[in-house]
């Protein structure tokens, strides 16, 4: 197994692994605007020889005006279903926690959904500690 950023060229394998461990994404249109130069964020995959089964995408949010920035915001971690309970998310939840230490980040943040007890469990078990807020939206 081996952890590194997205490439281009495997969009694709990436839009499988969302697709089925969300039930489904975006069209792969949407995909194509993936920048893996980008400096805002990175999509880290897991691979196993030359297909993905995990990933995670780390938003950095380099700002100073509150105390836990700079922060990364996660999204869509994911571990292949046939690949779970292997330990894959750990290793990647460990992969976020280095990189974060190691480039001066404060805090990692991420949302989750509340009826989702099994992946409560996972992040805690990672060293997360569940944040007393409240998350606002409004769809567009």
């Amino acid at each position: 197994m081996i952890i590194e950023k997205l490439k281009r060229e495997d969009l694709p394998k990436y839009k499988e692994l969302i697709d089925e461990a969300f039930d489904g994404s975006q069209d792969i249109e949407s995909y194509l605007k993936y920048d893996e130069n980008s400096n805002a964020y990175e999509i880290v995959v897991l691979k196993e020889k030359d297909e993905i089964v995990g990933s995670v995408t780390m938003y950095k949010l380099d700002l100073f005006t509150f105390s836990f920035q700079p922060t990364i915001e996660l999204f869509n971690v994911a571990i292949k279903k046939s690949y779970r309970r292997q330990n894959l998310g750990k290793i990647l939840m460990n992969y976020v926690i280095d990189y974060a230490k190691e480039n001066g980040y404060k805090t990692i943040h991420f949302t989750c959904l509340e009826d989702e007890k099994g992946v409560h469990d996972f992040y805690e078990n990672c060293g997360f500690k569940k944040a007393e807020s409240r998350k606002y939206s409004m769809y567009l």
